[in-house]
């Protein structure tokens, strides 16, 4: 009983089988050939038209393939090419109008190109350096005893710096001195014995033996007493020299001495610069010096203080030229009151030469130099063309254009790095 039921339930699973797979078959045989291949060939889900796995490309007028992502387009362009959103023939259009600008507008800022007057600048390089630098030579051998004046200090004329000791000098100047007061009263003495004896002698009360005598004896006195007074004159400069002094009015930019230092006679102890006025020395090449003059105007700039300009002009100009480089020392002197010029500054020096009127200017900031040649973007509409130019005359932010543009014309000055010819932009003041 057990075996039929058994048997009974495989027929059934048998025939169950069978009635699905003819269901089947009816299915297949109501779908439409053309419908099949297209589903065998339809790709994966992620797949580009084309081999499964290949990158997405586009095909361009000239029926070449291109890889869309090498493309300099936006990348909602690409991704409108690789889903479809754009049909395939009009895919040349869109990237030929990406080629030709019609891509982002870019924000620049812009100005119209003018005539002005131009200077024409000399540019040279120096150092500054102070009108009169005086080196103080101690003029005794001693020992320092103290230091009056420090680096930095402003001194005058005739100021004293430090003080030599003065024990051993003091005394032979007191000695010195005690000898001119005794020579000065044999002096007075032998004067009167002498005068007297011109009385006498006249009177011959005296004999002319007696009288030669006398007055010899006062023209020694004489002698005597210049001898002490020179000897005490040499004691009192020595004396006075043991005061190291200013030889200059200036500030002291070297101590070279300290207390209770022994310095020589001759050796140098201070060193004063003035700094009213300063001086710059340049070497000009003798094409550009020969456009010098005295008294033209000069502007002094350092990077140490940027955004000041120092006035000054040109004071001397070498008459000899170099031989060697072929350029002639011109000095330019420079006003600073405010003392914030410094002698060693590297500074740059700018003389003007010259004037220009009437020239085609533009800032030096819309430029684009490539391949040693000069570029600006010119602005028609919203779109920008790219044009060579011919640059003349420079100054500071400023250049002359002598080719190339037309005045009124509308240049790019922010924004020029980066953009292409043909470009759209927006302005932006």
């Amino acid at each position: 009983m057990r075996k039929l039921s058994v048997i009974i339930l495989i027929m059934f699973l048998a025939m169950a089988i069978n009635c699905k797979k003819s269901a089947d078959s009816g299915t297949n045989m109501g779908t439409k050939p053309n419908e099949n291949q297209e589903a065998e060939k339809a790709p994966d889900k992620g797949d580009t038209p084309g081999r499964p796995g290949q990158k997405p490309r586009a095909e361009s007028q000239e029926g070449k393939d291109i890889d869309v992502d090498k493309l300099d387009i936006p990348d909602r362009v690409k991704e409108a090419i690789k889903s479809g959103r754009i049909p395939k023939d009009q895919i040349p259009q869109v990237l030929a109008r990406f080629q030709r600008g019609g891509g982002p507008a870019v924000p620049v800022s812009v100005t119209p190109v003018q005539r002005q007057n131009l200077n024409s600048y000399l540019v040279l390089n120096g150092i500054i350096e102070p009108e009169r630098k005086v080196e103080i030579y101690s003029h005794l051998p001693a020992y320092v005893k103290r230091i009056v004046k420090e680096e930095g200090d402003y001194v005058k004329e005739n100021d004293v710096l430090a003080e030599l000791d003065d024990k051993e000098i003091m005394i032979s100047y007191n000695q010195a001195k005690i000898q001119l007061d005794q020579a000065k009263l044999n002096l007075e003495e032998a004067e009167n014995n002498y005068i007297r004896s011109q009385e006498l002698v006249k009177r011959s009360l005296v004999s002319e033996q007696e009288f030669q005598a006398t007055e010899a004896q006062y023209k020694q006195r004489q002698l005597d007493y210049k001898n002490r007074l020179e000897n005490f004159n040499n004691l009192q400069l020595q004396l006075d020299r043991t005061k190291i002094r200013a030889l200059s009015e200036g500030y002291i930019t070297e101590r070279l001495i300290e207390a209770g230092d022994r310095v020589n006679a001759n050796t140098q102890v201070y060193t004063i610069e003035d700094f009213n006025p300063l001086l710059v020395r340049v070497f000009v090449p003798t094409s550009d010096a020969i456009k010098l003059a005295l008294g033209m105007s000069a502007e002094v700039t350092t990077e140490v203080l940027k955004g000041l300009v120092f006035d000054g002009d040109v004071k001397l100009i070498n008459p000899r030229i170099d031989v060697e480089t072929g350029t002639v020392k011109v000095t330019v002197e420079v006003v600073d009151k405010s003392l914030r010029l410094q002698p060693g500054m590297f500074v740059e020096v700018r003389i003007a030469i010259g004037m220009k009127e009437n020239v085609l200017v533009i800032p030096r900031k819309a430029i684009l130099y490539k391949q040693n040649k000069s570029y600006v973007f010119v602005l028609n509409r919203r779109q920008v063309s790219q044009r060579e130019v011919l640059l003349g005359l420079l100054e500071e932010d400023h250049v002359e254009v002598t080719e190339g543009l037309n005045e009124g014309e509308v240049i790019v000055i922010v924004g020029v790095e980066g953009l292409k010819d043909g470009q759209r932009v927006d302005v932006i003041q």
